[in-house]
């Protein structure tokens, strides 16, 4: 227990007062002249004890209302605890109450049977309730007070520090600065509201206070300042940021901070000897001012930040919840692109998100944009959103508990015919959130790659060709890919480079030069495919050449044979995970692509390197297709025939060969195809093709129109952007020999669940803190009333002046209502 005012204890003194009044003014036995002196004398002796205790028990009342005065004034304060009555003593209580109640009147009862004379009743009166109110005691203190003073022993872990109001504070002012504090009320955000409170906090706060600010944005660390209109200006212009770190990491900095503070403070009183050992000049205080939004905070809490706060006892936790109780809100949780990487003329599909809580989307449309080449923005479509969240019902969507409602719609991008499309979809709407009412995105257009076929069979080519550029969509300029066929004997003259991938269809052997340019070709960034469909009739020379060392430094495996298969076998494509198969998996799966016969097929022994694919339905489980990372590139084996050779029947698989002939195109050249679109904190990357000369530096464009230099090292392939924490549109232009030109383009936008406002329960706050820990409030005036509480305890002031006035009325009715009895007595007699 601490005291605001001890030196006011000395009044306690002052209960004398009482004892002089009572030898004083006390009442003196009456003289009564009867006939019968013996029992005068009876009732003198019978009148003396009664009087003796009745002034008695008004001797204690009065001491006790002196005594408790004095105490009031003194304003003691306890640690915090619970200080309640559990429900056992409160059971206990009424119950002991009730008990006395009715033994008291069951006795009276008895007396007023049996016909006692009016002084004899009056004496048993008096000794039964001084009886009866010292059994009350004597159980309430065993029963009632006894267990309830070891309960709040047990709560208090140590008794509070002498403190006063006027003691200087060191604290940490923590904001949480995520995208959701960006929620308006009453044309204020919860960010807003937050740093009001902070400012009015803030002013309160005795001299030579010193506080630090500390925010969810970044990892900076503010340093302890004295000057508290410094602290004022830095807390005013604190903004929300779409990056934001976890505010469980943030509390431990703030900890941290203060538990390293409080170690040099303690090193440096010791070297005072005026000091006490243990003590510190001031308290110590965190202030984290957050909506409490779950999208903040961990989805698996850690135990750290609670093991730590059970050490550090002298450090105070306040949580000022800033969040609303019924959000409303609509907005766009997310944006799917179909394709980030397209060829020119092509089509692109956005799936988009609506999400909605407790508000709907009537008269909304959302709008889709697209900026020109002067970066204007021209509207390309809108759509009404009328039926988002309409079957929902009102008290779950108002709840906030309650999940977002949603809704999906797709739009179509047509006919894209810049290199670099950026855009972004809006929603209409006055919902009091307004970061969700717009995503951003990228579209790259590059021309159709080209892709280099070489056969010594030309109807096998144009096969191959056709499948990848249809004459239809070569017409219509909305090829997927340029192909051209080319003959064994021309492989050296072309400039290989400039090809995205390369197939090599029933060749049957190359020399040792043509082997050398495709592994160089490959390790500089390209992707090579084998398809083995034919042995040309002489298989030994097609080992020969595939098995030489100059092969082997390219290829993924050996060959040992050509073989048979008796019946037919098929792709063992069922339940395969490879990237290269994925796209069937929106196309109704792979069966129609394995139900196609495979009649002869190469054995293959895969190398160190290979990792087989796919698999045929064989009891071997005979390799089918196998790929090799080289260098920057890939190598892919596909070990049976995609013609009409005889080797297989994949190419009657209809569009599923049309498809498997566009995913594998797409698995070789992927290595270069780039990002465009990343989540706020993502680091974005960008790699320049291998036919084009590595950049000297690059010239970055924030959407905050702010240009930042990025220097490219020697040898490196690719750039990366780790600066992404503003959402919008970026653009990467190559600034070499100061000509700059666009390279890319990337959009970044913020998580989706920045949209989601249901809060932490106190349960999940105190799995994170600690019950009992931290204190809880939602304004100015809970603030001050819980850090009073934090710093001084819990204040008796207002139960001592219940308990006072409670004796001072109980004095008042004895003092008045024996002698009235005993008047009227003597009257009646």
């Amino acid at each position: 227990m601490s005291l605001i005012h001890p030196g006011l204890l000395l009044g306690i003194f002052l209960a004398i007062i009482p004892v002089i009044l009572h030898f004083l003014l006390r009442s003196k036995p009456k003289k009564l002249i009867f006939p019968a002196l013996a029992l005068l004398q009876r009732r003198k002796v019978q009148n003396s004890r009664r009087l003796k205790l009745r002034h008695l028990w008004l001797l204690l009342l009065r001491i006790l209302v002196i005594t408790i005065i004095v105490i009031a004034l003194a304003r003691p304060a306890l640690p915090p605890a619970n200080y309640s009555f559990s429900t056992y003593e409160l059971v206990m209580l009424l119950t002991i109450t009730l008990i006395a109640i009715l033994a008291y009147v069951f006795l009276m009862r008895r007396y007023q049977h049996q016909r006692l004379s009016h002084q004899t009743l009056n004496t048993k009166r008096t000794y039964l309730r001084g009886g009866v109110g010292a059994s009350v005691f004597l159980l309430l203190l065993l029963l009632v007070f006894w267990p309830y003073q070891r309960r709040i022993f047990a709560e208090i872990s140590e008794p509070l520090p002498a403190v006063a109001e006027n003691i200087p504070v060191t604290a940490v002012f923590l904001f949480d600065t995520s995208l959701s504090m960006d929620y308006r009320q009453e044309n204020h955000s919860r960010l807003d509201q937050a740093k009001e409170i902070a400012s009015q906090h803030l002013s309160n706060l005795p001299s030579q206070s010193r506080v630090s600010v500390l925010h969810s944005s970044s990892e900076d660390i503010s340093p302890y300042q004295s000057d508290l209109s410094a602290v004022q200006s830095r807390i005013k212009s604190l903004k929300t940021s779409a990056y934001s770190l976890f505010l469980d990491d943030r509390v431990r900095t703030a900890i941290n901070r203060q538990e390293d503070d409080f170690k040099r403070s303690q090193a440096e009183q010791q070297s005072s000897a005026s000091a006490p050992p243990g003590s510190d000049q001031y308290i110590r205080e965190i202030y984290l001012y957050t909506d409490l939004a779950r999208s903040a905070w961990r989805s698996q809490p850690s135990q750290l930040i609670k093991q730590q706060l059970e050490k550090l006892k002298w450090l105070g936790i306040y949580v000022i919840d800033v969040g609303v109780t019924n959000p409303q809100n609509i907005g766009i949780s997310q944006i799917k692109l179909s394709r980030e990487t397209v060829t020119l003329g092509n089509s692109v599909s956005l799936k988009t998100e609506i999400v909605s809580s407790g508000i709907t989307a009537e008269n909304t449309l959302l709008e889709l944009f697209t900026q020109n080449d002067k970066g204007q923005l021209i509207k390309r479509d809108q759509r009404p959103l009328s039926t988002v969240n309409s079957t929902a019902d009102n008290s779950e969507a108002n709840s906030s508990s309650a999940a977002n409602r949603g809704s999906q719609l797709e739009m179509i991008l047509p006919n894209i015919s810049q290199r670099i499309t950026q855009g972004e979809l809006r929603i209409s709407s006055s919902d009091p959130y307004l970061p969700d009412d717009v995503r951003f995105f990228t579209i790259v257009a590059e021309p159709p790659p080209n892709i280099l076929i070489v056969s010594p069979d030309p109807n096998s080519a144009q096969l191959w060709n056709d499948a990848l550029a249809p004459e239809k969509l070569v017409s219509l300029k909305k090829n997927r890919y340029q192909c051209q066929v080319a003959s064994l004997n021309e492989i050296e003259t072309l400039p290989l480079e400039q090809y995205a991938a390369i197939y090599l269809i029933n060749v049957s052997g190359l020399p040792t030069t043509s082997w050398r340019l495709f592994r160089e070709y490959t390790e500089n960034g390209g992707g090579i495919c084998f398809i083995l469909g034919s042995d040309d009739d002489a298989p030994e020379s097609m080992i020969v050449s595939f098995n030489s060392e100059a092969a082997q430094k390219l290829l993924p495996l050996e060959l040992l044979g050509s073989l048979k298969f008796i019946p037919p076998e098929f792709l063992d494509l069922e339940n395969n995970k490879h990237s290269l198969f994925s796209y069937f998996q929106n196309l109704g799966g792979t069966a129609e692509l394995s139900s196609m016969e495979v009649s002869r097929f190469w054995r293959v022994q895969p190398a160190n390197r290979g990792q087989v694919i796919a698999t045929y339905t064989d009891s071997r489980h005979s390799p089918a297709i196998i790929e090799q990372p080289l260098g920057q590139g890939k190598v892919v084996v596909i070990t049976t025939g995609v013609d009409s050779q005889g080797w297989s029947q994949l190419l009657f698989a209809r569009w599923s060969y049309l498809a498997f002939a566009d995913q594998l195109t797409r698995y070789l050249v992927h290595t270069k195809v780039n990002r465009t679109n990343y989540l706020a904190g993502d680091v974005a990357s960008y790699q320049w093709p291998a036919s084009v000369s590595p950049p000297q530096a690059f010239l970055l464009r924030t959407p905050d129109l702010k240009q930042l230099p990025i220097d490219v090292k020697s040898g490196d392939h690719q750039v990366f952007i780790p600066e992404t924490k503003i959402v919008g549109h970026y653009q990467l232009s190559d600034n070499f020999s100061n000509q700059t030109r666009l390279s890319t383009g990337f959009s970044v936008n913020a998580s989706p669940r920045e949209s989601n406002f249901r809060p932490l329960t106190v349960e999940e706050l105190d799995q994170i803190l600690g019950k009992n820990r931290y204190s809880l409030t939602h304004d100015m005036e809970g603030l001050k009333r819980t850090i009073r509480t934090g710093r001084l305890g819990v204040e008796v002031f207002p139960l001592l002046t219940t308990i006072l006035l409670f004796f001072f009325c109980l004095e008042h009715f004895t003092a008045n209502f024996f002698y009235e009895v005993d008047q009227s007595a003597e009257v009646s007699s």
